[in-house]
């Protein structure tokens, strides 16, 4: 829900790219959404071992934690 994230800085989740399932850290929260779409929330989520930070990737992206998923 716009304004009320479901996650938070520092969470580890598992998130959509492309085909792909990725994992990383949540490193910024865009509560409101971003310039390209205010529908919901938005995260820039690093993926360490990739050395690679995802941008803008939309609340309905995200998977949920990663310790989940496992």
């Amino acid at each position: 829900m716009i304004g009320h994230p479901k996650y938070k800085r520092d969470d580890v989740v598992s998130f959509k790219f492309r085909n792909e399932i990725k994992t990383g850290t949540i490193c910024i929260v865009d509560s409101y959404g971003t310039f390209e779409q205010n529908e919901e929330p938005s995260y820039d989520i690093i993926n360490e071992e990739e050395n690679m930070l995802y941008k803008h990737v939309r609340e309905s992206g995200v998977i949920g934690y990663a310790d989940s998923q496992n």
